[in-house]
C-alpha cells in the first residue's frame, strides 16, 4: 500500500458500511474546541437539505471527513447570509492519526474540484475559531483571506477562498 502522503485522496459517500468508522474518527483533544464532532455534523446533515458530506479516504484508508453548504438547494437553512454564489466549507476534519501529511490540503484540493465542477459557485467561504492550535494558519496558508464578517455572534472569523 502507498504510504498515505502519496495516496490518491477521494471524497466517498457514507453509507451503512463505513458509517461507524466515519463517526469513529476524532480530532487531537486540544483540537476538540475547533470542530465538532462527526455525529453531530451528520445530526444536521440529516435535517439541513444544503448539506453534502462525505467520508474522506486516503486510498483506502478513512482518515477524515468534509461537508460542505450549498445555499442554493431549496430548503437549504443557512446559519449566516451567504449569497448564491458561495459555497460553504461548513465542516472539515482530518482524524488525528492521519495529520501532518498535508491530506487536508489534498481534501480542500478535491473539494475545490468537486465545486468548481458544479460552475455556479465564485466563492468558498468557511470561519474558524481564533486560538492556539486552531485551523487559521492552515486555511491561510491555502489561500483564504479574512473578509472581515464574524459569524457565531462574533467567536468565529470569516475567510474566502476565491474558485
Amino acid at each position: 500500500m502507498k504510504p498515505l502522503a502519496t495516496a490518491n485522496v477521494a471524497l466517498r459517500t457514507i453509507d451503512w458500511d463505513n458509517l461507524h468508522a466515519a463517526l469513529a474518527l476524532d480530532v487531537d483533544p486540544a483540537q476538540q474546541q475547533f470542530v465538532a464532532s462527526n455525529a453531530v455534523s451528520l445530526a444536521e446533515a440529516h435535517f439541513n437539505p444544503g448539506a453534502w458530506f462525505r467520508a474522506v479516504y486516503a486510498g483506502d484508508v478513512l482518515v477524515g471527513f468534509v461537508m460542505l453548504f450549498d445555499p442554493t438547494i431549496p430548503g437549504a437553512i443557512a446559519s449566516v447570509p451567504v449569497e448564491p454564489t458561495d459555497m460553504v466549507l461548513w465542516r472539515l476534519m482530518i482524524d488525528r492519526r492521519y495529520q501532518r501529511q498535508r491530506l487536508g490540503r489534498r481534501t480542500l484540493d478535491a473539494v475545490k474540484e468537486h465545486i468548481v465542477g458544479l460552475n455556479r459557485f465564485r466563492r468558498l467561504l468557511t470561519s474558524y475559531v481564533p486560538g492556539p492550535g486552531g485551523p487559521k494558519d492552515f486555511y491561510l496558508a491555502y489561500g483564504f483571506a479574512e473578509t472581515g464578517r464574524l459569524w457565531d455572534d462574533g467567536t468565529e472569523v470569516e475567510i474566502a477562498l476565491r474558485l
